[in-house]
């Protein structure tokens, strides 16, 4: 055996590693160059990740700000940054969408969205379906109500006097797909948002100060510590039991449509969600707001820039209650509906997100940073532009789009009636195609809580026979001015 010479070993062992070591530098420098760098264990749809709701989040995804932890349980990559190196923005070969019908749910972060659609309608000239209601009346935002007839009379015609040619359909009105359809083009895309039933129940008790009205029934619920625990406790008390759909109860399934039939008829119910599932291109899922904006933006071919926003009517002032599992079990015997419709599109939303690939991950996180800064330049009145990424062009937001991201819904509804041009708007009273139902089977629907069972056939407008002024309830801030 041939002896090497101490010297010499030392000599060769620390050319070995030195060759070793440089190997390691250009294989990691290639990994760089060839994706994006990644600066947190982003769950990509190889890997395990959960998802994850908690039914008792009462905060709107939508109206935290951007940059902040979006609510607890979210995706495991929220708040994540992902370098924009090296990247190139490649225009995109599909043709934007521009026929689109948001059917509005209530407290459900609907406002934000309609603010995008809004947006999107005015910078590319598009024309909308606007409530023929005589501005600054209570609900003239509304094109149809539960029990009301949607029909073209209901919307202020084009210049030409014409019911046909909508592009954008946002206000509030109750989803029937042949009504819709007799006012929209045929090539029109249906998107929706719901909202985790119970925290959209809360939201909603306390919007409406319900409280105040239902105190008409009995006194004591203004003394109870959680009057919302009281209301579940005896709903009855408050509602008559005909009263399968209000704004405190199943009212994001009676937004998307469903009456008594699904109510009692589970058979009904499965048909009529698996159609609603047909009809609809996107139903968004308001704690995954971003995500939901994302799989907007590129079913619709949109720009990263239509997408943007800052969140839209936000309860302040809303009270920190704590409630227990009875409540909750309460909530989902009475507004079972809503858990029903819910449940099945939360189902449908995340097998759709487990599905995207890495670039989906990667462009949320992007749209999350550049909502920072938007945010932040709005606020400081700045002129904000950002370079081009994988996913957009190179663009700018002045103070008009600021301003337009800022305004509120009803002072936008006001600039959309201005812009129409319909000379007369101002003057228009109600449809005159309403029917009324016998006062027996109503009760407090002035004040915006009753809904008769009747509601269901879409056929009627139910009035009520008792006599409050809106002032005395305490209520007419929230429904003049609701806008989610």
């Amino acid at each position: 055996m041939v002896k090497i010479p101490r010297k010499r070993k030392t000599v060769c062992i620390a050319l070995g590693v030195f060759l070793l070591t440089l190997t390691l530098l250009i294989t990691q420098s290639l990994v760089r160059e060839a994706a994006p760098i990644i600066t947190a264990n982003l769950a990509l749809p190889d890997q395990d990740f959960r998802l994850h709701i908690d039914s008792e989040r009462s905060d709107n995804a939508a109206s935290h700000p951007a940059g902040e932890a979006a609510a607890a349980n979210q995706l495991p990559y929220i708040g994540h940054v992902i370098s924009d190196d090296n990247v190139t923005f490649r225009a995109g070969t599909c043709t934007p969408v521009t026929n689109v019908a948001f059917v509005k749910t209530h407290k459900a972060g609907s406002s934000t969205v309609a603010n995008i659609l809004q947006r999107f309608g005015i910078s590319h000239n598009l024309t909308f379906a606007l409530p023929n209601n005589k501005i600054h009346t209570y609900g003239y935002n509304y094109i149809s109500k539960g029990g009301q007839i949607l029909t073209p009379a209901r919307i202020i015609p084009l210049g030409n006097g014409s019911h046909h040619g909508y592009n954008i359909l946002f206000n509030h009105a109750i989803y029937n797909r042949t009504a819709f359809r007799m006012i929209m083009p045929e090539d029109t895309h249906y998107i929706s948002i719901l909202r985790e039933p119970f925290s959209q129940f809360v939201s909603a008790f306390e919007y409406y100060n319900a409280k105040k009205s239902f105190s008409y029934k009995d006194k004591s619920i203004l003394k109870a510590g959680n009057p919302i625990s009281s209301y579940l406790k005896n709903p009855f008390k408050y509602e008559k039991r005909l009263y399968y759909f209000s704004y405190v109860k199943n009212k994001q399934a009676e937004d998307l449509g469903m009456s008594w039939h699904e109510y009692f008829m589970p058979a009904k119910l499965s048909t009529y969600l698996e159609t609603l599932r047909a009809d609809f291109t996107l139903v968004m899922i308001m704690e995954y707001f971003d995500e939901s904006l994302i799989l907007l933006k590129r079913k619709l071919c949109w720009d990263f820039k239509d997408i943007l926003y800052i969140p839209k009517n936000k309860n302040e002032n809303k009270p920190q209650r704590n409630f227990t599992e009875l409540d909750h079990r309460r909530h989902e015997r009475l507004s079972h509906l809503d858990y029903k419709l819910y449940g099945y599109f939360l189902k449908a939303f995340l097998a759709e997100l487990k599905a995207q690939s890495r670039d989906f991950w990667e462009e949320l996180a992007h749209f999350k940073e550049i909502l920072v800064e938007v945010h932040s330049s709005c606020q400081k009145d700045t002129l904000f532009y950002t370079e081009e990424s994988r996913w957009h062009a190179p663009f700018t937001l002045d103070r008009e789009d600021c301003r337009l991201m800022q305004i509120s819904e009803l002072a936008a509804l006001d600039l959309l009636l201005e812009r129409s041009g319909v000379l007369d708007w101002k003057s228009k009273g109600r449809a005159k195609d309403e029917r009324r139902v016998p006062d027996a089977v109503v009760g407090l629907d002035g004040v915006g809580l009753g809904q008769a069972v009747v509601q269901g056939h879409n056929i009627a407008k139910v009035e009520s026979g008792i006599k409050i002024r809106l002032d005395d309830i305490g209520i007419e801030r929230g429904l003049v001015d609701e806008i989610a």
